[in-house]
């Protein structure tokens, strides 16, 4: 069955893995363009490849592709050389950088003894001068993490580029209506959860972006597709590091409730094209701007390559 039905300014990337080996990133940034997406992003995980540095490969190596970093962790940086370098990149590409900003992993943020006294105040204070600083403005701010005097950027961009946050309780999603662009959502986000972090995000200020990563799986059985991405989805969910989205997703705050075929689907771009299309357009309906398709088997590629071909066309509708 095939609906054709558009899903309006919704744009659609992939992820490059962060264990995927960097000198296949140029060739993998070209493809993913020449097959229509609009974004690439990455996740700057301990201890693989970096994002700043894999963000430039990608943007040298394309056009038009839109590059998201994220989620860059704000207590590994100061903020004065993080600006420098997003400031270096929109210059370089204007229009094709999105920064996604995060707490950090806990548990590595300790391994490098990079764990914030206040990882709240850490992200909102780095996301606050961030911006101004990539504004052009002077700025002192002294407070729990950001301490800069009198600091202005010698070449800062003509625009700021889009900056969001990677978060997923009510603090941080109201951090992120106050004072970003909007959110970057895991891969455990059901269309309810969209609806929630956006009405948080909503009841705080005026941040819209809403990115999504979903795993992605397409077969013509769908049940080869849901198993095979299962197993992905429940190691993170038992990590317990989500506990709204998982609440919402009725998995409880711990994320180990039953996980059936329904809420699984719900939660990735799984299954036939057909039920790949019916779960975007729900996340699309839901309130999400960007899908960004996640590794959910082990041949991520194939998945990418089917969802450019027998997707994306329905969800954009005709041309013209």
């Amino acid at each position: 069955m095939t609906t054709s039905r558009s899903t309006g300014t919704l744009s659609f990337g992939v992820r490059f893995e962060p264990d995927w080996p960097p000198e296949e990133l140029p060739e993998f940034a070209r493809w993913a363009e020449e097959h229509g997406y609009d974004e690439l992003w990455f996740s700057e995980d301990l201890p693989w490849s970096g994002g700043i540095a894999m963000a430039a490969a990608a943007l040298v190596a394309t056009t038009r592709l839109r590059v998201g970093l994220g989620l860059l962790p704000v207590v590994t940086r100061n903020v004065a050389t993080l600006a420098m370098e997003i400031a270096t990149l929109e210059r370089l590409a204007p229009g094709r950088v999105v920064v996604g900003l995060g707490h950090g992993v806990p548990e590595w943020m300790e391994q490098i003894g990079a764990a914030p006294t206040s990882p709240s105040a850490a992200l909102e204070e780095t996301t606050v001068v961030l911006r101004r600083l990539l504004d052009g403005e002077e700025v002192t701010s002294h407070g729990k993490h950001v301490d800069v005097e009198g600091l202005r950027l010698g070449l800062p961009p003509a625009a700021c580029p889009e900056v969001l946050i990677g978060t997923t309780g009510p603090r941080g999603l109201a951090t992120a209506g106050r004072t970003s662009d909007g959110v970057v959502l895991p891969e455990v986000t059901t269309p309810d959860a969209v609806r929630w972090a956006r009405a948080t995000m909503a009841a705080a200020g005026a941040a819209e972006s809403t990115v999504l990563f979903a795993m992605a799986n397409l077969d013509d059985d769908r049940h080869v597709a849901l198993a095979q991405t299962r197993t992905k989805i429940q190691r993170i969910l038992d990590l317990g590091i989500f506990p709204r989205l998982t609440e919402i997703a009725g998995l409880g705050a711990d994320g180990r409730g039953q996980l059936s075929d329904a809420t699984l689907a719900s939660m990735t771009a799984a299954g036939t094209p057909d039920d790949v299309e019916r779960a975007v357009t729900a996340w699309a309906d839901a309130g999400a701007t960007c899908v960004v398709l996640v590794a959910g088997d082990e041949d991520a590629r194939s998945s990418y390559a089917r969802f450019a071909a027998e997707v994306l066309p329905r969800l954009r509708g005709p041309v013209g």
